[in-house]
């Protein structure tokens, strides 16, 4: 048995549904997390490809009776059998008695960005219909239709149009349908499931004659992915609070807490965009697997004459203000590229990154830069700069050069070329994780955690306390400001009265440990290591600090017991949490250095 069997909260980055962390003790649920973000986002995911979180780009996958999903002349009665998965929450999908010329659909309307693939599945059962039919709607080709038979389990007549079109057995009657297509517009518009009258059928939305109501399939778990794999079905309701366990850092994941960032840059996946202006230089859309494991990765390549081979975009930048721009960036014919600020960071803000050997080269002065690999030949060079002036012109620019050491804007004859994704250009000291764009800039914002009640439900006691975050990845970022971290105390975070946070330093990228007393936070102990444990433990009258297998404070003046709130706040804060636990008695030195060794 481990220390961490008698913690009475411990949350780990091995479990998560919609909108929580699971604390692995108790059992109760009672150390649940709550996360709040309320904007999409990605992660890095176990296989190392950058995915959005969670990847069932659907809301309500399993709820067809809320209104974001569409019934035209049908109707959907909720919980009626159970779902392939055992539980009481398939839903029966009817019609009414309608004329032949109605289309009898239920869908649910999605943005689609032209080029890429996508993947719709949902799970159906027959009722008293055996076939349906699948048709994507006005993002894709109109030969985009199949007939499914729910009861041998065979694909009937169909358009051609699909990539892909399957059908599997998921047992006791059920089975899971999918079709894979690739969108032709940039659009909003949606993939229907239809009625229609038998498998001969051989048009979109099928002729009908009148009918009594009649109740045809089982419905349940629907899911939308970016690919030309169905993926493993993953539930959803709102899809935007969902805790984000993050493997970019190697095979242990992390819990990823990031400030809110917005991508300043348009199309950020669509280089042939007229958003994006070109000189010396070409665009092949989707022609390379990109970080995310999709099709989607463009080609840039220099055009051969005595030139600057750029592809650069307008943007709007404040004097005073810490931009970073990064790009994901491969070789193909060429091994180096240049990012560069064009405009408003004192004409020589750029770096030159080597893709083969996956490092940065020269940088200009006032810069800093890094590069970080992400598999697959791919790196993702980044920029960061202090505006010296407020301006709207042609500021994150992409340089084809020809060594890692190239000046800015180097001229040369380059008719090679690297492949490109997923540019971005925030406000703030480092690169964050990835934020998709089309036709505006995008907003995610800050990944909130917070567990109240923790006094109450006995998680910490009258006798006091531990403490334990165990932390990764915190000497490498260089913080944006000093105004939050992760606190426990006897108030919210706005109107915090006492307790503890841990937060970053004056925007160094060490980490501080405090104690607030009436509102007043008073430093204890500043760590200096890239992944510090840490360990506060409270008896009522004092505290003490444990980092990394020392003690490193001694009985520092603590009286609070009943502090209610764990909670992440503000931005000045850890970002990846390898795990955290709290224990309701204060522990023995000895078990405090242990746990933190």
């Amino acid at each position: 048995m481990s220390l961490l069997d008698d913690a009475s909260l411990l949350v780990t980055p091995n479990a998560e549904k919609e909108g929580k962390l699971y604390s692995i003790i108790p059992t109760n649920g009672n150390g649940d997390f709550s996360v709040t973000r309320a904007t999409t986002a990605t992660r890095v995911n176990a296989a190392g490809l950058v995915e959005l979180v969670p990847y069932n780009l659907l809301q309500y996958s399993e709820m067809f009776t809320n209104a974001i999903w569409t019934k035209t002349a049908t109707s959907v009665t909720a919980n009626t059998t159970n779902a392939p998965d055992g539980t009481l929450t398939a839903d029966t999908l009817s019609i009414g008695i309608d004329a032949s010329s109605s289309r009898h659909r239920l869908f649910i309307v999605q943005s689609f960005q032209s080029g890429t693939p996508y993947t719709y599945s949902i799970y159906l059962k027959q009722n008293q219909f055996r076939w349906v039919q699948i048709i994507s709607q006005s993002a894709f080709s109109s030969s985009d239709w199949c007939n499914f038979d729910l009861q041998d389990g065979v694909i009937g007549n169909n358009g051609g149009g699909f990539i892909s079109q399957t059908i599997t057995n998921a047992g006791n009657g059920w089975w899971r349908i999918s079709v894979t297509s690739t969108a032709i517009s940039s659009v909003t518009s949606g993939i229907d499931v239809v009625v229609p009258t038998n498998g001969t059928d051989s048009g979109r939305y099928p002729s009908w004659q009148s009918l009594s109501a009649v109740d045809c399939y089982y419905v349940w778990g629907a899911q939308l992915v970016e690919g030309t794999s169905a993926l493993d079905y993953q539930a959803t309701e709102t899809r935007l609070n969902i805790p984000r366990l993050d493997y970019s850092l190697g095979s242990c994941p992390n819990i990823l807490l990031e400030p809110q960032r917005t991508n300043l840059i348009l199309r950020s996946e669509e280089f042939e965009n007229a958003s994006w202006l070109k000189t010396a230089v070409s665009i092949t859309a989707n022609s390379a697997i990109s970080p995310s494991g999709v099709q989607n990765a463009d080609t840039l390549t220099g055009d051969g004459t005595s030139a600057i081979h750029i592809t650069r975009q307008s943007n709007s930048v404040t004097n005073a203000v810490s931009y970073t721009f990064s790009c994901y960036a491969k070789k193909n014919t060429n091994d180096f590229i240049q990012l560069i600020y064009n405009s408003g960071f004192g004409g020589n803000a750029f770096a030159n990154f080597d893709l083969n050997s996956g490092v940065v080269g020269t940088v200009g002065a006032g810069t800093t830069a890094s590069i970080s690999s992400f598999g697959n030949g791919w790196y993702r060079c980044s920029i960061t700069a202090i505006a010296t002036s407020t301006i709207t012109a042609n500021i994150p620019t992409l340089c084809l050069v020809n060594s890692a050491s190239s000046p800015i804007f180097q001229t040369n004859t380059l008719s090679t070329s690297v492949f490109l994704w997923g540019a971005q250009l925030e406000a703030g000291a480092y690169a964050t994780s990835y934020i998709p764009t089309t036709s505006a800039s995008v907003t995610r914002n800050a990944d909130v955690i917070s567990r109240g009640n923790i006094f109450t439900n006995g998680l910490i006691t009258s006798s006091g306390g531990t403490w334990f975050v165990d932390l990764r990845n915190n000497l490498s970022l260089t913080r944006d400001a000093t105004n939050g971290g992760i606190f426990i105390n006897t108030g919210v975070i706005s109107t915090a009265n006492n307790g503890f946070s841990i937060r970053n330093a004056n925007i160094s990228a060490r980490i501080e440990i405090q104690k607030v007393i009436g509102g007043t936070p008073l430093l204890l102990f500043v760590t200096t290591t890239n992944t510090p444990k840490i360990a506060i433990k409270w008896n009522g009258s004092t505290a003490d600090v444990f980092v990394n297998g020392v003690k490193v404070v001694t009985a520092t003046s603590f009286t609070p017991t009943a502090m209610e709130n764990l909670i992440t706040d503000g931005i000045n804060r850890a970002i990846q949490y390898n795990s955290m636990a709290l224990f309701p008695t204060p522990l023995t030195d000895t078990q405090c250095i242990a746990l933190t060794t």
